[in-house]
């Protein structure tokens, strides 16, 4: 299982830079379970967007509230769940959480 950003899927300018690296990564893991799944093999991808409780970006954020917009968080627990369904269920090589979706 491998983690990006969602700036591989959404069109985001200011992270072109990490872009091509997430991008890359989620290309990586589709072809892999592709090629590997003919062994009973799976690689997956979870593609994050969204600032992630409990963490340490979050921690400074609630710590200057006034300098950061709102910003929607996620809880890692259900990040972790959402890992787990893709590992143990196997009918798919990736999921998007995309919490700036309005």
């Amino acid at each position: 299982m491998f983690a990006g950003g969602l700036s591989s899927v959404v069109p985001m300018p200011p992270l072109g830079g990490l872009a091509l690296a997430s991008a890359a990564l989620r290309n990586y893991a589709i072809t892999l379970n592709a090629a590997l799944q003919p062994a009973g093999v799976c690689a997956g991808t979870i593609t994050v967007g969204g600032l992630i409780e409990r963490g340490d970006i979050h921690r400074a954020m609630q710590a200057n509230p006034g300098l950061f917009a709102n910003v929607t968080s996620l809880n890692p627990d259900e990040l972790a769940e959402t890992v787990w369904h893709l590992y143990t269920a196997r009918t798919k090589a990736e999921a998007v959480i995309n919490a700036l979706a309005s």
